[in-house]
């Protein structure tokens, strides 16, 4: 049987590396008055800074994916993700509907249908603007729920219907307020094609009724957008012809590269292609950039949190000094010793980012909740659907694999600030420490 004080020798059980007796010292070394030696304080703080830095981390990279996916699902609410053209410049309604089953059956493609987009004057109570006018099949544009949801005036519900000046067209609110027109009221619309009269060349142009005014809180979109039945469109425009132009609609609209390969193939010849990035091109690169900026912060704001661990450790190695050079007199390693003081910091820094991911987690899936009770107490809406468009309150998207990245680099961050403390401590002299006692 083995007498005198127990020897911290590598091995199986309680003196194994990371084992029992070093998570046991490690923990009462934490755990320990200012009195004592401790910094049971200061660790206290430090799991508390970190909590708070990987909780806000999560919650603003959530509310910021949240209302990113706000800010796309409004950019392109009255527009499709892709586009594929046709280089033919009359493909025939064949070859385009069998383009568009071919497009419609491919993975990840929501819809493809064929639709046109030309510009064309307005013109309406003695004045004139130009427009951009859309041409889609009816059951079409109820897809695009920026625009069915958000009627003003009138209805959708006899759009593409009406023979002669009372074929029904839907135009945005800014555009109908700029000519001074409502619901059931007339308009112009001039094209840049031409026909012969005996006074010479007069652009073809056509009266059409205003069916329906809608409001989706995009100024572009609600000044120069009209949409117009397609076979209305294509006979107006290229006198019936075939545009030759398809649009999808993806179930995630950041696929894009993916699709636009599969549509290249499934075309089986050239093509003409375009994103919601390319026709978006300011949106998308600020996107990006707030994305890169919200890492970046990410990074900075966690190593900042690590500085009390920092702190704390560095005073409890500094305080600890005689009780480290007791443990190597009876048998305890360099390694062990670093074990010890890294187990210690890992502690405050695992235990504040599991923490701080479950707080933060919670605070983003209840986050309604959350706005309900601070503005109740306040009296104050936080986010008024009439300014911000979002009528189902603060967006919160949880992309689970940020959350893996956060956790991540709390963890990492944690014990590189850890292990450098740890490491001085395991070279302290025990002749030295003791030398005076």
């Amino acid at each position: 049987m083995q007498s005198g004080p127990e020897r911290m020798q590598p091995g199986g059980g309680r003196n194994a590396p990371f084992g029992a007796l070093e998570r046991r010292i490690a923990r009462r070394y934490l755990g320990a008055r200012k009195s004592e030696g401790g910094v049971a304080v200061i660790a206290a703080i430090s799991f508390v800074c970190i909590l708070l830095a990987i909780a806000a981390m999560i919650i603003i990279m959530s509310i910021m994916n949240g209302f990113r996916e706000k800010l796309i699902e409004l950019t392109i609410g009255s527009e499709g993700h892709m586009y594929v053209g046709l280089l033919s410049p009359d493909p025939g309604p064949d070859r385009i509907r069998e383009l568009e089953d071919r497009l419609s059956t491919l993975p990840g493609v929501d819809e493809a249908f064929e639709f046109s987009e030309n510009f064309a004057g307005i013109q309406a109570n003695g004045q004139l603007t130009l427009g951009r006018v859309i041409g889609i099949r009816p059951q079409n544009l109820d897809e695009f729920p920026l625009i069915a949801d958000n009627i003003q005036s009138g209805s959708l519900d006899g759009f593409g219907q009406g023979r002669g000046a009372a074929h029904r067209i839907a135009i945005g609110v800014h555009l109908a307020a700029s000519l001074g027109l409502s619901a059931g009221d007339r308009l112009r619309i001039m094209t840049s094609r031409t026909r012969s009269t005996v006074t010479g060349p007069m652009p073809v142009m056509k009266v059409y009724t205003v069916g329906a005014v809608f409001n989706t809180g995009l100024y572009q979109t609600d000044l120069n957008y009209i949409y117009m039945d397609l076979d209305q469109s294509q006979l107006l425009f290229s006198n019936g012809r075939k545009s030759g132009e398809i649009q999808m609609r993806l179930i995630d609209p950041d696929q894009l590269e993916v699709a636009a390969r599969q549509a290249r193939d499934a075309a089986g010849e050239p093509v003409l292609m375009q994103t919601w990035k390319d026709r978006n091109s300011t949106t998308a690169q600020a996107l990006r950039t707030e994305q890169i900026a919200m890492r970046m912060i990410f990074i900075v704001v966690v190593i900042i949190s690590t500085f009390p661990i920092l702190a704390a450790m560095i005073m409890l190695v500094k305080n600890k000094s005689r009780d480290i050079a007791i443990l190597r007199t009876i048998g305890a390693t360099r390694g062990s010793i670093l074990r010890i003081f890294f187990l210690a910091g890992s502690m405050i820094g695992s235990l504040g980012t599991v923490a701080g991911l479950a707080f933060g987690i919670v605070f983003c899936l209840h986050i309604n909740v959350v706005q309900g009770i601070i503005e109740a107490l306040t009296g104050v809406e936080l986010f008024p659907a009439d300014i911000y468009h979002i009528d189902t309150g603060i967006p919160a998207k949880v992309v689970w694999g940020e959350v893996a990245m956060v956790a991540l680099c709390g963890f990492v961050i944690s014990a590189v600030a850890t292990f450098f403390p740890a490491l001085g401590a395991s070279k302290t002299d025990p002749v030295e420490e003791l030398r005076y006692d």
